[in-house]
């Protein structure tokens, strides 16, 4: 009884998590990336990992989602809870790491607070994607790490006393290998969920190495002064056992993943990176409120956060007691000096290309979250602490509230409303063809017709001639629509499915094409304004 009075604050951060986790999460309509997960696990297990090499993604994300699906379904609320799960899980889990890094129970529930109410952590739990699951297995590899590390150097402080079979020292030992096992499991499952986990994964492994230089002399000497253990090899064993087994582990995915890299590199679509790139994702983790670069006033205030960023980094290392204050450093700017190393790479080429997407950084903004709590609450007057903690929270719950007013999904129906209309209103003999890749998923995933759909093709009849970002991955040449001419005849019906989203725009049918038909349905995503979905029917004559 004592256990649970102890930990009911926690309880309520975790229900209020969910809570806010679950809001109007289901009345967003699936999109394209959402729509390949969803079809993309129901094919048989050799044929899934073929098609997942022939995408952009590693395999873990979709191998957990396989077999969730298994027992829950492919519903909205199965597919997207998933995603829920591991996101208040990583709540958990800040908790749980926090009060590991620091011994410090009221900085972990702090902590845990702070990732509960983070819009920018809750945004991305209305997509069944990997991103949730990635956060969470990136905190589970840092705690484990660090408890890996603690209990290493409490080890040796045992055998330094020169009685090396004491119980305590054998159980710290076993202690010590358990949590390295963890450490490494870990770390392979975010390096097969998304490939910006390895600047996680090596960040974590530098933070490691750098742990062990200034920390845990060798077995049976004494303490150094400062617990400096400088170049003791044997002590970086079980680290570098688990570097081994990390890389071991994706050399079978090695060849599959230069393939995709190509790949990505032969057909782009991603924005390039600009001046506003990286504090626009400073203010998404730090506040979470809707912001247009085009205005100057945005810029100011994103000049702002990025400075207030940068001072936030250096007070956490200065003020900050615990050596593993640069873990958290290393996990949350990793990600950024990755976007930049992959920049560089690609202007040496002569390319202005990037790889920088917001959602990208989850991964390093739940660390960001721990350091403005731990900012926070060693603010030396504990009223002003408390208060500004206070303010924050509310700051995020307000931000939360305006996220979800300004998106006003109630009017934004998507591919889920349109898709409604066609069930209902599709006969047999009937045609369905989509205008656009971008909604050719997302519509099978809802069609409840006993029509195939076929995407406009605009002349392509090899699906190996489009861009993998088209989704080819799951296309088959039958799948394709070259032409509109093609298979039509006097007197059909012809639904067609387009979008001006992704810079979209309706096709060019056939003058025989009698439209009778149109009905838009605003769309949430993609993120653009004034996208939707377009259902035109037409009467061939």
């Amino acid at each position: 009884m004592n256990r649970i009075h102890k930990y009911w604050p926690l309880l309520i951060v975790l229900v209020l998590g969910t809570l806010l986790r679950f809001y109007h999460n289901l009345d967003i309509s699936f999109w394209h990336d959402e729509a390949f997960s969803a079809l993309l696990i129901k094919y048989p297990f050799g044929e899934m990992m073929r098609k997942i090499g022939l995408d952009v993604h590693p395999p873990m994300y979709y191998l957990f989602l396989k077999a969730w699906h298994s027992i829950f379904g492919d519903s909205a609320l199965s597919l997207r809870g998933f995603s829920v799960l591991f996101s208040v899980a990583a709540i958990w889990a800040v908790w749980i790491f926090v009060k590991e890094a620091f011994k410090d129970e009221r900085l972990a529930l702090w902590a845990a607070i702070l990732a509960a109410i983070n819009p920018f952590q809750m945004q991305y739990v209305t997509e069944a994607r990997m991103y949730t699951m990635g956060a969470f297995f990136a905190l589970l590899a840092a705690y484990f790490l660090v408890k890996a590390l603690n209990r290493q150097k409490e080890f040796y402080e045992e055998q330094s006393l020169g009685m090396p079979n004491l119980p305590a020292a054998i159980r710290l030992r076993k202690l010590m290998l358990w949590n390295y096992l963890g450490f490494t499991v870990a770390t392979i499952i975010i390096i097969y969920t998304h490939y910006y986990l390895f600047f996680t994964a090596a960040a974590l492994g530098f933070y490691g190495l750098l742990f062990l230089y200034f920390h845990n002399p060798h077995p049976g000497l004494p303490l150094e002064g400062g617990g400096k253990g400088g170049w003791n090899f044997k002590k970086y064993f079980p680290l570098l056992l688990s570097f081994i087994v990390i890389v071991l582990s994706f050399l079978p995915w090695l060849k599959t993943f230069l393939f995709q890299y190509k790949q990505v590199g032969a057909s782009y679509w991603i924005p390039p990176m600009n001046i506003w790139s990286i504090p626009s994702t400073f203010w998404d983790m730090l506040l979470g409120f809707a912001r247009d670069t085009a205005k100057t006033s945005t810029e100011f205030w994103l000049l702002a956060v990025t400075l207030f960023s940068i001072y936030l980094f250096y007070r956490f290392l200065k003020k900050t007691q615990s050596f593993h204050r640069w873990l958290i450093f290393f996990a949350a700017t990793a990600p950024f000096l990755g976007s930049l190393l992959f920049l560089a790479l690609a202007r040496l080429k002569g390319s202005n290309t990037s790889l920088y997407l917001d959602r990208y950084f989850l991964f390093a903004g739940i660390f960001y979250s721990i350091i403005v709590a731990v900012w926070m609450k060693e603010i030396k007057f504990k009223w002003l602490s408390a208060s500004l903690f206070i303010v924050y929270v509310l700051v995020n719950l307000l931000a939360f509230s305006n996220y979800w007013t300004n998106l006003n999904v109630k009017a934004k129906p998507g591919m889920s409303g349109a898709a409604k209309y066609l069930n209902a209103n599709v006969e047999p003999q009937h045609k369905i063809y989509v205008g656009s890749s971008f909604v050719y998923f997302n519509f099978k995933y809802y069609n409840r017709t006993s029509v195939e759909p076929l995407l406009y093709s605009g002349g392509i009849t090899e699906v190996g001639q489009m861009p993998h970002y088209a989704g080819t991955a799951l296309l088959n040449d039958a799948d394709l629509l070259p032409n509109f001419n093609r298979d039509v005849k006097n007197s059909d019906t012809v639904w067609l499915i387009w979008t001006n989203g992704f810079a979209g725009r309706k096709p060019e049918v056939p003058k025989n094409w009698t439209e009778l038909y149109e009905q838009s349905y605003a769309e949430v995503r993609p993120p653009y304004s004034n996208s939707s979905v377009f259902v035109t029917e037409y009467k061939v004559n």
